[in-house]
């Protein structure tokens, strides 16, 4: 060690810490912005999520509320078209009036909403359990480069003081 010229272990100790500011600027930063778009794309999926679920709530209180119609006999014909855009909005086409007072024909078509619903629900819990793993994956990466930066500032550190104690010496 005493061959070494001091200026040469101080540079050596000067690389180690800008190759650790390097690596906590571009690798570790890169990946901080991955993280944050993922649990963006999660979050605005739990939101779609929760939207979809009220999607089947209301289908399913209007479902409730043309059983009680349909329960009392025909519907009233000024019903009829209220009725039928409300449940346009929600089945993409209107009904006809012998549609509505058919209650089996309207469950029908409101399970086959519901079951696209529940798939849509379902495509998108598995992408979030997807996006979780990701999530896991950049985490312990960016935790791995931490430690890297940490140990290469450590030693570049060290071998600067080491200057300082070769003059003590």
């Amino acid at each position: 060690m005493k061959n070494i010229p001091t200026w040469a272990i101080v540079m050596i100790g000067l690389v180690f810490n800008i190759s650790s500011a390097l690596v906590t600027h571009f690798f570790i930063e890169e990946k901080n912005e991955k993280l944050s778009a993922l649990n963006m794309r999660a979050t605005e999926n739990s939101n779609q999520i929760e939207l979809l679920w009220s999607q089947m709530e209301a289908i399913e209180q209007k479902r409730d509320t043309l059983l009680l119609l349909t329960q009392q006999g025909e519907i009233k014909p000024s019903l009829i078209p209220v009725l039928s855009s409300i449940f346009a909005g929600y089945l993409q086409r209107k009904l006809s009036i012998t549609e509505l007072n058919d209650f089996q024909f309207v469950n029908k078509e409101i399970n086959q909403y519901q079951h696209l619903i529940r798939e849509q629900i379902d495509q998108r819990f598995l992408t979030n359990l997807d996006y979780k793993e990701r999530e896991g994956i950049y985490k312990k990466s960016i935790s791995s480069l931490r430690n890297w930066s940490i140990f290469l500032q450590m030693i570049g550190l060290s071998l600067i003081l080491a200057r300082d104690l070769s003059r003590k010496s």
